[in-house]
């Protein structure tokens, strides 16, 4: 990565670092009545669930720094709104997954991306005694150079990029979720993830028109 990049990154960084303080807490109040009823009701996170929470935050990560990379500025306010609507609901289901990771006291990222899918394998095969494979890489994401391209362009260029990223980065993210939903015990979990499936089926709708009007096709997924 440039140094503008790391810089870029940094700045936008620190600005979702404190929406996300906000969010955080927001989170926590719906989940769980209390901390103190955690240990008292033998409430926890199953290892799918931790980590499908923690890779979940990482994807949509990403997805808010695409936002930002954006030249709301130069592109249809159509396109800069899309962008800013995404851009919030992200923030607020990164505060949401890493609220459940702070509440239960668990890594907000995993020394293993993806290993929770492992299971999903195991799952699907009956399991069977054999070698689990390799976990997948994270599914839908951008290069840093894809990022980079996307912060140089403006108007109709940045606007047609911006959605083919997004896109597959939609993609990606409604796969994660549903390999994830087999795995997940908890009603409330399995009650949000299946709205960001919903929510991101309907925003890949919409930007799949927004593609076509504009005359370009989709990125190759996967």
């Amino acid at each position: 990565m440039t140094t503008l990049g790391r810089r870029w990154v940094l700045a936008v960084a620190g600005v979702l670092t404190a929406i996300l303080l906000l969010a955080m807490g927001a989170a926590l109040r719906p989940l769980i009545p209390g901390s103190d009823a955690v240990g008292d009701r033998g409430i926890t996170l199953s290892d799918a669930e931790i980590g499908f929470a923690q890779d979940m935050s990482t994807h949509h990560e990403q997805a808010v720094f695409m936002t930002q990379y954006l030249d709301k500025g130069s592109v249809d306010p159509v396109v800069a709104l899309l962008a800013e609507q995404i851009s919030a609901n992200q923030i607020q289901e990164i505060g949401i997954m890493r609220g459940w990771l702070m509440l239960f006291d668990k890594p907000q990222t995993g020394q293993h991306p993806m290993a929770w899918m492992q299971q999903t394998t195991a799952h699907a095969m009956g399991h069977m005694a054999s070698p689990a494979p390799a976990p997948p890489p994270m599914p839908g994401m951008a290069s840093w150079d894809d990022l980079n391209r996307l912060h140089q362009l403006k108007g109709r260029d940045a606007e047609i990029l911006f959605l083919q990223l997004m896109m597959r980065h939609h993609q990606g993210g409604i796969d994660m979720a549903h390999e994830a939903m087999p795995l997940l015990h908890s009603p409330v979990i399995k009650r949000i993830t299946q709205g960001m499936i919903n929510d991101q089926t309907q925003e890949f709708g919409y930007m799949g028109m927004l593609l076509q009007q504009r005359g370009a096709p989709m990125l190759p997924y996967p």
